[in-house]
C-alpha cells in the first residue's frame, strides 16, 4: 500500500482530486445534454406517459439503486474492505451513468480503480469477486428464458448455478466469508425480479398484455444482452436478443420496440435526475469543508 501511494499518478491524483472530480462530473452532464439533445425523442416519450406508470418506474428504478449499492457494498467486503455508505451511493450512481454510455461493462471497471485508489483493493481481487455476482446473473437470466416452455429446466438451472457458486466459495477459500456470497445471490435474484417488474408495466403502458412469466424471460433475455453492450444502454442489442428468443417470450416486434423506447427514454431522464442530485451533495462535500458547516 506505501509503495502504492508513492507512484507518480497516484500521487498525482491525490494532488488534485477535488479538481478531477469537478472536472468528471461537469463531463458527464455535458455528455447526458448531447445524448438528450440528439434524442429528442426521450422527453417527448417521457412527457406522453401516464404520471402513475412514470412514478412507478421512479420506485423500481430508485430500488435499482439500491440494489446496485448493496451489490457493491457486499463485494467490498467479500475482499476484507469497507467504504463509507455515502461514498458506495455515490460509486454506484456515477458508475450506472457510465454503464449506460460505456461499452460492455464500463462501470465495474470505474468501480475497481476507484476503489484501488480510495481504499487499497486489488484489482484481481475485486474482480474475482465480481465472478460470483457475473455468474450469479447470468445463470439465473438464462435459467429464466425457459420458464414458460419448459419450467424444469429453470429450477435445474438455477439449482446448478447454486452448485457451483457452492463450489466456487470452497475454491476459492472464502467459506469464513459464505454469507457475503450468499447475499451477494439474494439480491441478484431481487435486482431480476425488479427489472422484469419494470419491464411488465413498460409492456403494459404501451398496449401489450403481457403475463409475469412472459415478463421475467423477456428479462432474463434482456439482461443477457448486457454482455455485449456495444452500445449505450445495449440499444439495437438488447433489441435483438429479444427478437432472437421470440418464442420463448412471445412478444412481438412491435411491442419489444415501443417498450424499448420507453425504457431508454425513462432511464435516461432517471439517470440525468440522480446524476445531477448525487452531483450537487458531492460537489458541496468536496468543495466546503466539514469545519465551515
Amino acid at each position: 500500500m506505501k509503495n502504492l501511494k508513492n507512484l507518480p499518478i497516484v500521487r498525482w491524483f491525490t494532488k488534485y482530486q477535488k479538481a478531477i472530480g469537478i472536472a468528471v462530473i461537469v463531463a458527464t452532464i455535458g455528455l447526458l445534454i448531447w445524448y438528450v439533445s440528439i434524442h429528442p425523442e426521450i422527453l417527448r416519450s417521457v412527457l406522453k406517459t401516464s404520471p402513475w406508470v412514470l412514478l412507478g418506474l421512479l420506485a423500481l428504478y430508485s430500488a435499482m439503486i439500491g440494489v446496485n449499492v448493496l451489490i457493491t457494498y457486499y463485494t467490498i467486503k467479500l475482499c476484507r474492505k469497507t467504504l463509507p455508505l455515502k461514498n458506495t451511493l455515490y460509486l454506484s450512481t456515477y458508475s450506472s451513468v457510465i454503464n449506460f454510455f460505456g461499452p460492455l461493462q464500463s462501470g465495474p471497471a470505474v468501480r475497481a480503480a476507484y476503489l484501488k485508489t480510495k481504499i487499497g483493493l486489488r484489482i484481481r481481487d475485486y474482480t474475482y469477486t465480481m465472478l460470483f455476482y457475473y455468474f450469479a446473473f447470468a445463470a439465473i437470466n438464462v435459467s429464466l428464458l425457459f420458464l414458460t416452455k419448459a419450467p424444469i429446466l429453470t429450477i435445474l438451472g438455477i439449482a446448478a448455478g447454486v452448485v457451483l457458486i457452492i463450489f466456487g466459495t470452497r475454491y476459492f477459500k472464502f467459506a469464513d466469508r459464505a454469507r457475503y456470497i450468499l447475499a451477494i445471490y439474494i439480491v441478484t435474484v431481487i435486482q431480476v425480479v425488479i427489472t422484469a417488474v419494470i419491464y411488465l408495466i413498460e409492456l403494459h403502458a404501451t398496449g401489450t398484455s403481457a403475463s409475469v412469466g412472459q415478463s421475467l424471460v423477456y428479462a432474463g433475455s434482456a439482461n443477457l444482452s448486457l454482455f455485449v453492450a456495444l452500445t449505450p444502454g445495449a440499444i439495437g442489442v438488447r433489441e435483438a436478443f429479444l427478437l432472437f428468443t421470440q418464442s420463448l417470450h412471445g412478444i412481438s416486434p412491435a411491442s419489444i420496440v415501443s417498450a424499448g423506447i420507453l425504457d431508454r427514454a425513462f432511464y435516461v431522464v432517471f439517470l440525468v435526475a440522480i446524476f445531477l442530485v448525487a452531483s450537487a451533495f458531492h460537489v458541496k462535500d468536496t468543495v466546503i469543508p466539514k469545519k465551515s458547516r
